[in-house]
Order: C-alpha cells, then sequence, then structure tokens
C-alpha cells in the first residue's frame, strides 16, 4: 500500500468516527432525561444552585457543551439554571451541580415559594400557575464547529412531575 493511500484511509476513518459523534451527541440530546437529585423537587431548591439528575438509556456515552433550564413566568425569564460541559456514560444517571442566575433573585426566590407550595398543596394558589413555563436546552456542536441545540418546553407543572418521575418514564 502506498503512502497516499494510507492517509486517505486514515483521514477518511477519523472523519467518520467525527461524524458519527456527532450524530450520536444529536441523537442524545433527544433522549436525556432530568430528574430531581432530592428527594422532592423544589423549584426553590433549583434556583439555590441545587443538583438534578440527568439520564442517558442509550448504550453509547454522550457529551454536551452546556445544559440549561430556564424558568419563565408570564412571559419573561425569571432565571436559568446553567452546567456547562456535561459527560453523561452509557445507560447510567450522573448528578450535576448547576450554577441559577437572574436578574431579579427576589422575584425568582418568591415566586419558587409560590409554586413549590402550591404543587404541594400545602398553600393556596395565589398567582396564576398557568403562567409559568420552564424551558430546557442542550447544547452540542455538530462536527466540532457547527452548534445545535435541542429545545423543549414544559408547562410549571410538567416540569414539576417530570422531576418527580410520577409519571414513571424516567428510564436509569
Amino acid at each position: 500500500m502506498n503512502k497516499h493511500t494510507a492517509i486517505v484511509i486514515i483521514a477518511s476513518v477519523v472523519i467518520i468516527i467525527s461524524i458519527g459523534f456527532s450524530a450520536w451527541n444529536l441523537f442524545s440530546t433527544e433522549q436525556v432525561q432530568f430528574k430531581t437529585a432530592n428527594p422532592n423537587f423544589k423549584y426553590f431548591d433549583l434556583i439555590n444552585n441545587g443538583k438534578i439528575t440527568m439520564c442517558n438509556p442509550l448504550p453509547l456515552s454522550a457529551s454536551f457543551n452546556s445544559v440549561s433550564i430556564k424558568m419563565i413566568y408570564e412571559g419573561r425569564e425569571i432565571g436559568t439554571f446553567d452546567m456547562s460541559r456535561v459527560f453523561l456514560e452509557s445507560n447510567s444517571e450522573t448528578e450535576i451541580q448547576g450554577k441559577f442566575s437572574s436578574e431579579s433573585f427576589k422575584e425568582s426566590q418568591y415566586l419558587s415559594l409560590h409554586f413549590d407550595g402550591m404543587y404541594n398543596n400545602v398553600i393556596p394558589t395565589r398567582i396564576n400557575v398557568e403562567n409559568m413555563n420552564v424551558i430546557t436546552q442542550i447544547q452540542t456542536n455538530v462536527i466540532g464547529v457547527i452548534p445545535y441545540a435541542a429545545t423543549h418546553q414544559y408547562h410549571g407543572l410538567e416540569f414539576w412531575k417530570m422531576m418527580e418521575d410520577s409519571d414513571g418514564k424516567y428510564r436509569c
């Protein structure tokens, strides 16, 4: 085998592996599942730099540039829980520490405490729970340079139930 043929074969293998890994990460962004790291989910714990558990139910590992959970109330972003450089082993769950940031942290705390109390049936409903939404976004790169984000939007109670795994869909 001549030198040029070997170089072409090696370069082709590297390109195929790179494209395959990128495609796997794209597929994985849609399969990742979230759950609370504590026995009971609380928005208040989340905004106080809490931990969440992420599940990769797939047979190969996946890595992401960042994962964010945005809390939206009445169409305004009240804060974002961010995690950077997330690596998930195959068929496993990983507990991840995040950092919460908000322009109005007091408002975030107030709303979080109210939603926690209302969803736990501890306090009466005083604010419109229909106006709470949560957006999850998982970001990765295609072939190392092209950014890609998988975004999912949940109603506040729907996200709460997902984090509690009250529907039994969590597969790790």
